[in-house]
């Protein structure tokens, strides 16, 4: 298949020629009462780097269902990102039931394959694991194949995953390959932080485009890295673009109190003072809807031209509704201020990817930013049962210990995220689940 196929004209046409005809290409249609949702349309495609592809600002992560994912390719998202550890490759199979009767050439379809803990270690197994990916997903090829969780800057130039890419390119099973990342196990792998391993994965030249957090939190590791994208013509995916979310489970912690030891309840006292000072921050903004700062979350990401897309995930109608609803705006004069004083009024809330100077800090050596990451896909995403499994992996590197610590991680954040009682509750929240 030939690299120009995604030129700009061609790729948004076809696009917009299945999002009219969805319901007639022989899928099934949507029900009727999916059909009363009128959809807002995708009004920005951006250039994937090297890649050539015209993707939506908006893009699909981890589809949920097949209407809704029927519905956001109607709506024009033409980028769909997966993983052949999702739901055990059953959302790749989501993904082929959706698919089979689209013009292959209207999407841009990345999945991925973990081996950062061992597994796949060998080329032909690799090879292997690309072809029942491509095969569940039911297309001649696969237009971005990554590298998953990569948790070191060795790993970047992974021998096995290279060679193995090779040869399914020069086949004609992928197009292009990637790399996605969190940053570090910390104590499986201590390779570097999330930007050192990105960076790495940029001066590497072999990732065509780059998956990882960038939130206006702490954008500026984000923005070093999408500049060094920009740079060398590589694209770039957005993930954990909405810290907001944590805010409202946050507040039911602080006002239940729970049964406390003597250092929590201290720990409280303080955290509660923080959140009655907070509590400024709405009523200056009159915030009766969260949604109105996700919104802002998103417009902060959609105002830097150089992000490829965001990976929204499209639980239903109403997901749709807001996120397809952003694409091709920018975020005004206001809402920028207001994320500013959200940054420096509720700060605290929230871990900033990559960072890893807690992890450093801990006498129970942690992996804070991965335990708070799978927090965060419990309490933001309500992915409690998946949430609780990753956690339950973790084996004795969970949180437990630090309800009797003094918070060793706290002295030692810059940002004074009130790290050890959102350790705690993720392991509250967390057990409750295996």
């Amino acid at each position: 298949m030939p690299d120009n196929i995604f030129d700009r004209r061609n790729f948004i046409k076809k696009t917009a020629a299945y999002a009219i005809g969805i319901g007639l290409a022989g899928n099934k249609p949507l029900s009727l009462s999916d059909q009363t949702y009128i959809l807002p349309k995708i009004k920005d495609y951006r250039r994937m780097g090297r890649t050539n592809a015209m993707v939506s600002d908006i893009g699909s992560g981890i589809p949920y269902s097949e209407s809704v994912l029927k519905a956001a390719i109607a709506s024009g998202v033409n980028f769909i990102e997966t993983a052949e550890s999702y739901d055990n490759g059953r959302n790749e199979s989501l993904i082929g039931n959706v698919i089979r009767n689209v013009e292959r050439e209207s999407l841009f379809i990345a999945t991925k394959i973990n081996t950062s803990l061992g597994i796949g270690t060998s080329q032909d197994e690799i090879y292997s694991r690309a072809e029942a990916s491509r095969k569940r997903l039911g297309t001649p090829y696969i237009d971005l194949y990554m590298m998953h969780q990569a948790q070191s800057v060795m790993k970047v130039s992974d021998r096995n995953f290279h060679k193995a890419c090779d040869r399914l390119k020069k086949e004609g099973r992928i197009r292009f390959r990637g790399l996605s990342c969190h940053g570090t196990f910390w104590w499986q792998e201590q390779g570097g932080s999330l930007e050192d391993i990105l960076m790495a994965a940029i001066e590497d030249g072999r990732s065509d485009v780059l998956f990882f957090p960038y939130n206006f939190l702490d954008p500026e590791m984000g923005e070093r890295v999408i500049n060094a994208c920009q740079l060398h013509d590589i694209g770039t995916m957005i993930m954990k673009s909405n810290p907001v979310s944590v805010f409202e489970n946050y507040e039911n912690v602080i006002k239940q109190g729970g049964d406390l030891s003597i250092l929590e309840q201290k720990d409280y006292e303080t955290k509660r003072r923080q959140l009655e000072k907070a509590g400024d921050f709405f009523r200056n903004y009159r915030i009766t809807n969260m949604n109105d700062l996700k919104k802002g979350a998103y417009l902060f990401i959609l105002s830097n031209k150089n992000v490829s897309t965001i990976c929204c995930r499209f639980k239903n109608f109403s997901d749709i509704e807001m996120y397809v609803g952003l694409s091709g705006t920018s975020l005004d004069t206001q809402t920028a201020l207001m994320l500013s004083d959200f940054r420096g009024s509720l700060g605290f809330l929230n871990c900033r990817p990559g960072c890893n100077k807690c992890e450093q800090n801990c006498p129970g050596h942690l992996p804070v930013n991965t335990i708070l990451r799978y927090y965060y896909y419990s309490q933001a995403l309500n992915e409690n049962e998946t949430s609780a499994v990753l956690y339950g992996s973790l084996g004795d590197h969970n949180a437990e210990l630090c309800r009797n610590c003094r918070g060793h991680c706290e002295k030692a954040c810059p940002y004074n995220v009130a790290i050890r009682l959102l350790l705690t509750d993720a392991h509250r929240r967390l057990i409750k689940f295996t």
